[in-house]
């Protein structure tokens, strides 16, 4: 495994967010947790709007969002997982 992993949701042809396997596991973790966190209070805010107070495009935006936020989650989850087989 490369010592620093593209992410995901890079845009096509850039590897700009890039993430550090060699990160302590509990670094991992934390970044994983904010991510899915932030993630689900998005969608949390979005389940309790109504549909006359919200524009399309806040609903596009909060969609948009959230998936970055939990790619990003499952993408550092995806390198503990990559570090546990090597160990193995």
């Amino acid at each position: 495994m490369s010592h620093y992993l593209p992410q995901t949701d890079n845009p096509d042809g850039f590897s700009v967010l890039l993430i550090d396997t060699h990160a302590s596991i509990p670094a991992l973790l934390v970044c994983a947790d904010q991510r899915i966190r932030a993630a689900k209070n998005l969608l949390q805010c979005l389940s309790l709007m109504s549909g006359n107070s919200s524009h399309p495009h806040d609903l596009s935006c909060i969609c948009e969002a959230s998936a970055l936020l939990l790619q990003e989650g499952c993408d550092l989850l995806g390198v503990l997982t990559l570090r546990e087989d090597t160990v193995h």
